[in-house]
């Protein structure tokens, strides 16, 4: 082994067992925040029919206009994500002519990772972003009043049954939230989540909710109103009652 192989490996090492140190720093004292969303004990199947989780995060089963149905967890996001990861997922569908909204929620639990940066996980399935903005939703009724949300046009070309590949267009819109935090950057979670941990010994317990409907080109304000009347109906039955002010 010469000089520079034997450095590299020492460095490597080292780095190593800084990461392992700091892991179990973490996990000694650094403690949980509570969740800033509501779990219930409705059970969630995988695609395989499989129990995936016997507790989930509450999407309402009634909204005024639409029928609701429980969505399967898909197999590889179970077995991609840690096994403390907490779900809620479920499907909003108001008529034959209208596409369905899609709701998700994934909370994470003691292993951090969980969560991942929006944009690596609609672009890793085949989605290109057309446009990123931030928007408020009103929430009738609700404490806050309103919602900031991060909203994705995207677009993707898909191969039909017949071989023939078209190209579909779709309306994302997402944030987060922990126990009196709301925020629909991603990189204000992490911040967040970094100086919760440093100045009071605890890590917020980060929720990421996001709603999405496939849209006609052209039509993507249309389907971002449509979902947003039916996001500022669900927030309440989703969230738990803030206890500090949002950030």
């Amino acid at each position: 082994m010469n000089l520079r192989i034997a450095v590299v490996t020492i460095a490597a090492l080292t780095l190593m067992g800084a990461a392992a140190g700091s892991l179990r720093w973490l996990k000694d004292h650094v403690r949980m925040g509570e969740p800033g969303v509501r779990i219930v004990g409705l059970p969630l199947l995988s695609e395989s029919g499989g129990l995936a989780t016997s507790n989930s995060v509450s999407l309402p089963a009634s909204l005024s206009g639409y029928r609701s149905q429980l969505d399967a967890i898909p197999e590889l996001e179970l077995s991609f994500l840690p096994p403390d990861t907490t779900f809620g997922r479920r499907s909003y569908h108001g008529g034959a002519s209208i596409p369905s909204i899609s709701a998700s929620v994934v909370l994470m639990g003691a292993d951090r990772t969980s969560i991942h940066r929006p944009e690596y996980c609609m672009t890793g399935i085949g989605w290109q972003i057309l446009s990123q903005t931030v928007r408020s939703i009103e929430v009738p009724g609700w404490a806050p009043g309103s919602l900031e949300v991060q909203r994705f046009n995207m677009t993707r070309s898909v191969e039909r049954d017949d071989g023939r590949r078209v190209t579909i267009n779709g309306v994302y819109v997402f944030w987060f939230v922990a126990d009196g935090i709301r925020t629909a950057s991603h990189s204000a979670r992490q911040w967040q989540m970094v100086r919760d941990i440093l100045s009071k010994g605890r890590s917020p317990r980060w929720a990421y909710i996001s709603f999405f409907s496939l849209s006609e080109p052209g039509d993507e304000d249309v389907t971002f109103e449509r979902m947003s009347r039916l996001i500022g109906a669900a927030v309440p039955s989703i969230e738990r009652e803030p206890q500090t002010a949002s950030h």
